[in-house]
């Protein structure tokens, strides 16, 4: 088959993680050929394993839904697009990649299949950062007309399942979850690489890890506010990788706290594992999470997790505190709490990273792999 993978994203995160994965171990016997339509910013990103690729850049310039009318004229220009590569089969990856793939071959009157891969709790995203009824009323169809109009949905989670029947009316029969998958031995080897630019912390201080876009949904400030009250309890030094627009406000906090010396920004990094595999805890904060693929990282590295409890992730990934440590949602004198009594107790950290390698090894590459083969296979075949 001819697989099209529509994915409108600049930066890498999770779901990025998600898209190379595929494209490096999809089995080449099903998945004959694959088509990438990003932007040009995205395929510097991923793995050159792909047969085609369209730059979406060329022809549009969003990646979220904007007005009826614009979501219209990129249908358009998406169904366009897909009816020049011919795919069998096309995967939107992420919320607004679906609604394009979904609604632009059927604009086209494309017989080609649709799988929208919804990869987060956008209702959650919707009640903090949309705002007004109108915008609302207008997402709400836009979602629930991509769910019952797409071939399959995927999710990563149980959670963000749940969200889509509640809040979007997602047909369940038409829904799969397949969870985020790793490759351990591929982490292993990458973790094994050095960690330039933590030169300047105190070397006598434990360290904290969390690997995020510094954006608000990631609750960073929570994260500070956690490390700034352990600083009494056990003091650490943390390690932040990744960008974005709420560094220069952070760093300004820490700043003011006089903390700035125990705190590194090492920036975007291609290869996050050595980071991650060096420090004594990872740290989780979000406000929700489709899945919360860096604690997946950070299992596979031996490092073990602490992590809020937010919608969905975390919980799926984690289960009962059983391969890390949840704790309550903006309660930042819980987390530092948390991190804190791990920071002392050295032989719970030992079984947590175990059992976090076993956790690692149930959620392999292999299996996430299969199973949106098995979407794929099982679409094909109702032809």
């Amino acid at each position: 088959m001819h697989l099209l993978i529509l994915h409108l994203a600049t930066v890498f995160g999770g779901a990025e993680r998600t898209t190379s994965n595929l494209i490096t171990h999809l089995d080449r016997r099903v998945v004959r050929r694959i088509t990438l339509a990003a932007p040009a910013a995205l395929r510097e990103l991923v793995p050159p394993d792909y047969d085609g690729f369209l730059d979406t850049a060329a022809h549009l310039s969003r990646g979220w839904f904007t007005t009826l009318d614009e979501l219209r004229d990129d249908a358009r220009i998406i169904g366009a697009l897909i009816a020049r590569a011919k795919p069998d089969l096309v995967l939107g990856m992420m919320h607004y990649p679906s609604a394009l793939a979904v609604f632009g071959t059927r604009l086209q009157r494309l017989s080609i299949k649709t799988v929208a891969s919804f990869r987060g709790p956008v209702y959650e995203h919707m009640r903090r950062y949309e705002h007004g009824r109108k915008r609302h009323l207008f997402l709400r169809l836009a979602i629930v007309a991509t769910a019952w109009w797409a071939d399959r949905i995927i999710v990563p989670s149980e959670g963000t399942a749940r969200e889509l029947s509640r809040r979007f009316l997602g047909p369940t029969r038409r829904t799969v979850v397949v969870p985020n998958g790793i490759a351990s031995a591929e982490v292993a080897r990458l973790a094994a690489e050095a960690a330039p630019g933590l030169e300047t912390l105190p070397p006598d201080l434990p360290r904290l890890c969390t690997a995020a876009r510094l954006s608000p949904e990631k609750d960073l400030g929570l994260l500070l506010a956690a490390f700034r009250r352990l600083q009494a309890i056990r003091p650490a030094a943390l390690v932040l990788v990744g960008d974005g627009p709420d560094r220069a406000m952070l760093e300004r906090q820490l700043a003011d706290w006089g903390l700035a010396d125990r705190v590194c920004f090492v920036g975007h990094r291609k290869n996050v594992y050595p980071y991650i595999r060096q420090a004594d805890l990872y740290v989780h904060t979000c406000q929700f999470e489709g899945f919360g693929y860096t604690m997946l990282e950070a299992l596979a590295c031996g490092t073990p997790v602490v992590a809020t409890d937010c919608p969905y992730g975390p919980r799926e990934v984690l289960g009962q505190n059983e391969y890390g440590l949840l704790t309550p949602m903006e309660d930042a004198e819980a987390l530092a709490h948390a991190i804190g009594s791990l920071l002392a107790d050295p032989e719970r950290r030992h079984r947590l990273a175990e059992r976090g390698r076993e956790r690692a090894e149930q959620l392999s590459i292999e299996r996430m792999v299969r199973g949106y083969e098995r979407v794929f296979i099982d679409l094909m075949e109702r032809d």
